[in-house]
């Protein structure tokens, strides 16, 4: 009876349990790990924000996101049997490999260019005169003095040169059969133009002789200007812009934007026998149109046709310009710039979006010596174009009128933009002897373009200026 019983001894005797005393032991280990764990966090955490600037941590927090999903990723890369394949991967090695995707390329600086068109310079003997020194030479400089900074500051200066310019190889005459002076074109290239429209009715006024002669004078003399609309009659490689069509394309180019530019003319006088002479004076029909300016944007990002079209003296346009303006629109033309009529004819915009097309029905005269005041207004055409990553278009343009200064046989004898005339200068016009009903006044200009050019005038710029959607 003195001895218990082995399965009841502990449960009555004093002594402790030995595997509660190994639970308790655990507990209490696991608890002070905790404790010392987060006192360790705590500590770690006051260490970074004294030592370990915030700004810091994110850089580090980010080259190791950067990192971990570099590793990831070329996990995820490797080919399903490259782990058998003997060789040491990049992750084998401890290495990690950069997998983001190539940056995208920057976007193409923009590409502006700016043209720049006048006419007509129809050189009546009052003009030819004008230019006469008194030595018996001639120079026409004084004709682009208050316009030449905007010729200059153009990427592509345009002028409609209405006359042959056969020098002394003829008589010099005005109007009806002109011939002019070669300097003409002397001072045309001086001023800063770049191309030449010759397809007008009085390109043959001298015939072809007129028009070889004035082809071997620009050859000889500044042969990088582009002439465009006429052509050799001889065939000989005196074609606009190096081409065998007559009406061009000349393509001006400016760090990869190009405009191609093509001239006609539907008007001929009445010794023209268009079925052979179109081919020397560019003659406007359908066929050649839609040809020319297919072929024109194969080559080009932009279209600008230049006819000579419409009715003389009218300042709206003719149902025979809407008419050839409706087929160069379905053509594919996105600029059209008119001449011919003399007078100045309004702007109107064509289409919406990417087929919208600018007109400008009629610049007038740059120069003459017609005398009623209507008809010595003209205009100086700008179109600004752009080319970026979405395409080339037409950006905005300008019309301003200008005022020719007629007093023949003089070097006064120039031309204004309206805002630059003053009264003081029409005070002297010899068109207040020719046409004083009209009450000659830089006033009575500012009306008749507000007239001609509708709600588009800007009385504040006096021109007419917009922006294509």
């Amino acid at each position: 009876m003195d001895e218990q019983h082995p399965q009841f001894s502990s449960q009555f005797s004093g002594t402790t349990n030995p595997r509660r005393h190994r639970m308790r032991w655990l507990l209490t280990t696991l608890s002070l790990c905790a404790l010392l764990a987060v006192t360790v966090a705590l500590i770690a955490s006051l260490a970074r924000s004294v030592f370990f600037p915030r700004s810091l941590r994110k850089d580090a927090e980010t080259a190791s996101s950067t990192v971990s999903e570099a590793v990831v990723s070329d996990t995820s890369d490797r080919p399903a049997d490259s782990a058998g394949d003997g060789d040491a991967s990049a992750e084998d090695a401890g290495e990690t490999v950069d997998s983001e995707e190539p940056a995208k390329p920057e976007p193409a600086e923009p590409v502006h260019a700016r043209l720049l068109m006048i006419g007509d310079l129809l050189m009546h003997e009052g003009v030819i005169y004008s230019g006469q020194r008194e030595d018996g030479s001639f120079n026409y400089d004084h004709l682009f003095t208050h316009i030449v900074d905007d010729v200059r500051a153009a990427d592509v200066a345009v002028l409609n040169q209405e006359t042959i310019l056969g020098g002394t190889a003829f008589p010099y005459t005005g109007y009806p059969q002109f011939n002019s002076p070669q300097e003409l074109g002397d001072a045309e290239v001086a001023a800063g133009f770049d191309v030449i429209l010759k397809a007008t009715n009085h390109t043959l006024d001298m015939g072809y002789d007129g028009v070889r002669v004035e082809l071997e004078y620009w050859k000889k003399n500044h042969p990088e200007v582009a002439i465009i609309g006429m052509a050799d009659p001889d065939g000989d490689g005196i074609c606009p812009a190096g081409t065998r069509n007559t009406a061009g394309p000349y393509i001006f180019e400016k760090d990869g934007l190009r405009i191609a530019m093509l001239n006609y003319t539907n008007i001929w006088n009445l010794n023209i026998d268009v079925s052979h002479d179109g081919q020397v004076v560019a003659d406007m029909n359908e066929e050649a149109l839609y040809a020319d300016i297919a072929a024109a944007h194969e080559q080009a990002d932009l279209v600008v046709v230049f006819p000579h079209w419409g009715a003389e003296y009218e300042t709206t346009p003719s149902e025979g310009e809407r008419y050839w303006a409706s087929i160069l629109q379905d053509a594919g033309a996105d600029v059209v710039i008119g001449g011919h009529p003399h007078v100045i004819q309004p702007v109107e915009v064509w289409g919406e979006g990417d087929d919208q097309m600018l007109i400008i029905w009629s610049v007038g005269n740059y120069v003459s010596t017609m005398w009623e005041a209507f008809k010595v207004v003209g205009g100086m055409a700008t179109v600004n174009f752009v080319k970026d990553d979405d395409g080339a278009r037409v950006e905005s343009y300008e019309f301003m009128p200008i005022v020719c200064q007629r007093i023949p046989n003089s070097p006064e004898l120039t031309a204004y933009k309206l805002p630059d005339y003053t009264d003081e200068l029409a005070a002297t016009s010899s068109i207040r002897e020719t046409d004083p009903a009209s009450g000659y006044s830089k006033q009575w200009y500012i009306d008749f373009c507000a007239e001609v050019l509708g709600d588009a005038f800007d009385r504040d710029t006096l021109s007419v200026h917009g922006e294509l959607s």
